[in-house]
């Protein structure tokens, strides 16, 4: 070494700036059809404990930190949503294109699920004669209720589980669609509203969700914590808009396995109280789901060539545990786990393979053919005009 130069120094050298959710937010090599599929079996494990009528001690989760799996597993599913749906909109560019994916992705399987269960299983059922179940008020409302989300859901038709410890519940984890809907619907007209300035959309929505989002995480703090009003559909609101927030500003988070371990080990901490917990837990899920969606790599990338089943777990798996629970009366908890979830999986590929998969390859041609249907709208209107 020539005296008196000195070693270039590592630190010369400029570093690598941290990965940036926008890296890994691209095309469809991501986790979230596990995800999905994992938060969906998880709202039928918590659902088997009140189906046979247990204690809630019975849930772990609910006794030791105040949030059953269901509302966990819930939460996701609208972390994903407002992630995904958000990108689905900015890229796409076109709310026909967009309102189509949601309506096919939503309505068919759970018309079809609705037809099988109205109008197949409730009937063999029911305490009441066939003739008065067909008639009854009560069948009509509950399956256009649900069939439209619009206004609601219903929750029980008559003479069907009336004695069971879910009273009269048929299919009670349908009230989260409505939600859903209105919130694709919200995000839509957002994007409609904006289309009179191009230039700012982008930077106005990116400012606007945050801050309706802050909005939503005081209002379910201060009733979490001080006991304020809030009812259950803030939190999913806030989910969801946590989510769309992540995506409009993939390029500044950052992501890390550092950062997926400290966020599981605040959890972990935060869990010795309720209280904590839940601040920890709102603030942290979204981002640790993105990084559970997104880091993992190698073999259980795999698993999207299964498609995705959530959906049809998610909508099939009430009535069959109540179905379950009526015909099996004392069913042992793991028995109802088991069985449930094996009835519900085979039932949701059914659903997946022959109704939505199906449904949602026709979005294209249905998104071109109402454009061109306005399009020739607005174009006789013009001709009237003139």
């Amino acid at each position: 070494m020539t005296a008196g130069r000195r070693p270039a120094r590592a630190v010369d050298q400029p570093s690598r700036p941290a990965a940036r959710l926008s890296e890994y937010a691209v095309g469809r090599d991501n986790n979230f059809n596990l995800i999905r599929l994992m938060a969906a079996l998880s709202v039928l494990f918590s659902h088997s404990v009140a189906a046979l009528g247990l204690p809630s001690s019975r849930e772990f989760f609910f006794d030791h930190l105040g949030l059953s799996l269901a509302e966990m597993a819930v939460d996701v599913f609208f972390v994903t949503s407002g992630f995904l749906v958000a990108g689905s909109l900015v890229n796409r560019g076109d709310v026909i294109a967009f309102l189509w994916a949601r309506a096919l992705r939503i309505y068919p399987a759970i018309w079809v699920m609705l037809i099988l269960t109205v109008f197949v299983l409730a009937p063999a059922l029911t305490t009441l004669p066939l003739a008065d179940y067909f008639a009854s008020p009560k069948t009509h409302d509950y399956f256009v209720k649900c069939a439209t989300l619009i206004g609601g859901v219903r929750y029980s038709l008559p003479g069907v589980f009336e004695t069971m410890p879910l009273h009269g519940e048929f299919n009670g984890s349908l009230w989260t669609l409505p939600i859903e809907l209105r919130l694709y619907c919200y995000l839509a007209a957002g994007w409609l509203v904006l289309a009179a300035a191009p230039a700012i959309r982008m930077r106005a929505m990116s400012v606007a969700a945050p801050i309706v989002a802050c909005a939503y995480l005081v209002l379910i703090l201060r009733g979490r914590l001080f006991g304020a009003p809030f009812n259950a559909a803030d939190t999913r609101i806030f989910m969801f808009l946590y989510g769309t927030t992540l995506y409009l500003w993939r390029d500044r988070v950052p992501m890390s396995p550092g950062i997926l371990f400290a966020a599981l080990a605040c959890l972990l901490i935060a869990s010795v109280n309720e209280q904590a917990f839940f601040v920890v837990y709102v603030v942290s899920l979204a981002p640790l789901v993105l990084h559970l969606a997104y880091l993992p790599k190698g073999r259980v990338l795999a698993f999207n060539d299964w498609g995705d089943c959530s959906y049809g777990v998610y909508i099939y798996a009430f009535p069959i545990q109540q179905t379950l629970a009526f015909l099996f009366p004392g069913m042992p908890l793991i028995a109802m786990i088991l069985v449930s979830a094996a009835i519900t999986l085979g039932v949701a590929a059914l659903s997946w393979t022959l109704v939505e998969r199906r449904a949602l390859a026709l979005k294209g041609d249905f998104a071109a053919a109402t454009s061109r249907a306005f399009n020739l709208g607005l174009a006789k209107i013009a001709g009237v005009v003139r």
